[in-house]
């Protein structure tokens, strides 16, 4: 048990700790990212231009939709913490950055972009709104361990565990850090219940309740659903009666009521007056009539849904959905707690069992009547099925899970339990954190790069291609994926979203791999790039089918998102024209997979790693040279592609006979080798016109690259740029 003057320095912890895992979500999540994080912050721009409230009308909806579905208090706040920064630029900056174009497609998990170089002025405002969407969340992590310290104040460490079960659910923290009211939806609630909690439990005099309806007119500011705060409050008020009396209670009912009246009574008075309701429901589905559903979805349907609607009060971030691992865990860690939560109140002790039982049914309320909300807006309203919404319950679902899961231990080791609940919960944030920074990062700029092939290729509209890494060699084989990585860069701001392209095509210019979408998997649109920075853009090829021995060939292109057919158009450093893509080079394909074996004794080794097990020249029936069988061993990945020469050589050195090409007759070029690859072919050589072929005096092979520079031996005569296969009378 924390004894009573630490248990102040152990919230301050805990706060600290959920202010300093928001910091890590900060970073890690894009500033507008969210379920409709751009049209809060347009929201947020309205009410600062026009510091008046909104009429629920179309040219209202135009400037954001949330002015028409959501109370005023969120915006308002944020509105006066972006104050201090002009609001043009940051408005421009949201309409340049949203939406991202591949998100909607399905090409990218981010839902905005992160434009390069935006001055301090224009992001400013934003940083300030999502501060003030921490704020909201640390309300109700604050408000939850208030409320659970009031309930039973016995059990000291039980509340903290509760508080970390909100604090800590990565969901939660997301929302937290993003332009939206939902934190402080779910701190306006808490607050309410934690209010008439005390209320309650330490009998108070009835006008303390006007707190109470205080703190619900704040919730009712803040969203709509707030009015679902009232249902744990009338447990409450029930329990409160049962204490004091039914008059007292009606006087508490009416000092509340009178407490909500003055925060939120000028607010819901002009809804009725304008719109003949206090929530106006029908007034928003004729201003926004895609808002509901055309027809409810039948029941059978919402309850396909339910899972989904778990996973997003956990582990949903907008189009980035937490791995099976997390998901299985936490819906092992919610069914140990649920099926504890019996044997919890069959365990209770006397003297708190009126307590701990009003507690259950307060907790059980408010979490059945969330529950039937969002099953309600998943049925009726469109894109309602979010289980995000339900957060708005997230310190009643955490007083059952916890009481549910200590159930299952004695007493002296609850307060143990409480702290390793409270250091998994943490566990559970970083995880989340770190899918978010995978799915949201950046790439990083990597220095000094130096491609395996370099290309520097421009394509119009500023993208430039540097080179590529084929680390497993250009080949593709069954069972064996291509790995490759594209290096890109760009000396300007670009200004359109450019769409990758990346092909596989046969002999027959038909396709055996495409890929179209973004860059870095999905989070660097061509927009994001920044101006001189260098980013790695990693690619995986797999076939459906077994290919069949041959070459194809691969490419690399973009073109704007709004039209595939006008590919952009690409040149070389030197300005010369490349056509519509850029060829990366050759890629052979087996039908079998690669046989490992064992490297053979070479008789000769070039340096880059090409080695040659045997030599043998053929000799016509005058003894002179006509062909070369050879076989070729390649010990290590070959990037760059050679040409593979022949020679029969008379004593002055003179050619007289040759064969420079691609092995196999160009089925094998260099460029796609693997390492423990063997290459066998056969040369014939052409007699140079005019020689004298019976005056030759030995035979030599060796490699050439593109520019002519001859590749020189490593073994047996390091240094030299040929190797001798036959001197005349061996």
């Amino acid at each position: 048990m924390i004894p009573r003057r630490g248990e102040a320095w152990a919230i301050a912890a805990l706060l600290a700790g959920f202010v300093l895992m928001a910091a890590i979500y900060f970073q890690a999540v894009p500033p507008l990212e969210g379920f409709d994080a751009t049209a809060h912050y347009r929201a947020v721009v309205y009410l600062r231009a026009t510091a008046r409230l909104p009429l629920l009308d179309k040219v209202t909806a135009r400037a954001s939709y949330e002015l028409i579905t959501q109370p005023p208090l969120y915006h308002s706040l944020a509105a006066l913490a972006a104050a201090p920064w002009p609001a043009q630029p940051t408005l421009a900056m949201v309409q340049a950055s949203s939406p991202n174009p591949y998100f909607e497609k399905g090409l990218s998990e981010r839902q905005t972009l992160t434009l390069p170089n935006m001055p301090w002025a224009a992001r400013a405002p934003v940083q300030a709104a999502r501060g003030v969407s921490l704020l909201g969340a640390l309300l109700a992590v604050a408000s939850t361990w208030w409320l659970a310290r009031t309930l039973l104040p016995g059990q000291r460490t039980f509340a903290l565990a509760v508080a970390g079960v909100v604090a800590f659910n990565p969901v939660f923290l997301f929302l937290a850090v993003t332009v939206t009211n939902d934190g402080w939806a779910a701190g306006t609630v808490a607050l309410t219940v934690a209010v008439a909690a005390r209320a309650t439990i330490q009998d108070k005099p009835p006008r303390a309740w006007v707190w109470a309806g205080a703190a619900g007119g704040l919730a009712l500011l803040t969203k709509y659903s707030g009015f679902l705060a009232g249902v744990p409050s009338l447990v409450l008020l029930a329990y409160y009666a049962r204490r004091t009396g039914m008059r007292v209670a009606l006087a508490a009912a009416g000092w509340a009521l009178l407490g909500g009246v003055l925060v939120a009574g000028g607010i819901y008075g002009r809804n009725l007056w304008l719109y003949g309701e206090l929530a106006p429901l029908q007034r928003m589905a004729a201003v926004i009539p895609a808002l509901n559903r055309t027809e409810p979805w039948p029941w059978h349907e919402v309850w396909d849904y339910a899972p989904w609607l778990v996973w997003s009060y956990w582990g949903t971030f907008v189009a980035t959905i937490a791995p099976p691992a997390f998901l299985e865990t936490v819906r092992a860690v919610m069914l140990v707690g649920l099926a504890g939560l019996p044997l919890a109140l069959l365990r209770r002790d006397a003297a708190g069992a009126a307590a701990q039982g009003w507690t259950v049914a307060m907790a059980m309320a408010w979490a059945l009547a969330v529950v039937a909300a969002v099953l309600y807006w998943t049925r009726t309203v469109s894109f309602g099925e979010q289980g995000r919404l339900a957060h708005v319950a997230a310190p009643a679902l955490a007083l059952l899970w916890v009481m549910g899961w200590q159930a299952w231990l004695p007493v002296r080791w609850q307060p143990a339990l409480h702290g390793g609940m409270v250091a998994g919960m943490v566990g559970l944030a970083l995880w989340g954190a770190a899918i978010l920074e995978d799915a949201f990062h950046l790439p990083p700029a990597p220095a000094n790069v130096t491609p395996d092939r370099m290309i520097d290729a421009h394509f119009a509209g500023g993208p430039v291609l540097l080179g590529v890494d084929i680390p497993n060699g250009a080949a593709l084989t069954p069972g064996a994926p291509l790995v490759l990585t594209l290096y890109w860069t760009t000396p300007q701001v670009i200004g359109e979203n450019y769409t990758l392209f990346l092909h596989l095509a046969d002999r027959d210019n038909r396709l055996l791999y495409q890929f179209d979408g973004v860059p870095a998997a999905g989070r660097h649109p061509t927009r994001q790039w920044r101006p001189g920075e260098v980013f790695a853009d990693a690619h995986v090829i797999t076939l459906e089918d077994t290919p069949r021995d041959g070459l194809a060939t691969l490419s690399v292109g973009l073109y704007p998102v709004t039209d595939p057919s006008q590919r952009m158009a690409a040149r070389d450093a030197q300005g010369a024209a490349l056509g519509d893509r850029v060829i990366l080079g050759p890629v052979r394909l087996h039908a079998q997979p690669q046989v490992d074996a064992s490297p053979p004794h070479l008789a000769a080794r070039w340096q880059g790693g090409i080695g040659l097990t045997a030599a043998a020249v053929q000799q016509d029936g005058a003894g002179q040279p006509v062909a070369v069988a050879l076989t070729w061993w390649s010990e290590t990945v070959q990037q760059r592609e050679l040409t593979r020469f022949v020679q029969v050589l008379d004593a002055q050195n003179r050619v007289l006979a040759q064969a420079d090409g691609t092995p196999q007759g160009g089925a094998w070029p260099v460029s796609t080798w693997r390492a423990g690859d063997q290459i066998d072919e056969t040369v014939t050589l052409l007699t140079q016109p005019g020689a004298d072929l019976a005056a030759w005096q030995r035979v030599v092979v060796g490699w050439y690259d593109r520019q002519g520079v001859r590749r020189v031996l490593a073994a047996p005569t390091a240094g030299q740029d040929s190797l001798t296969v036959m001197t005349r009378g061996e």
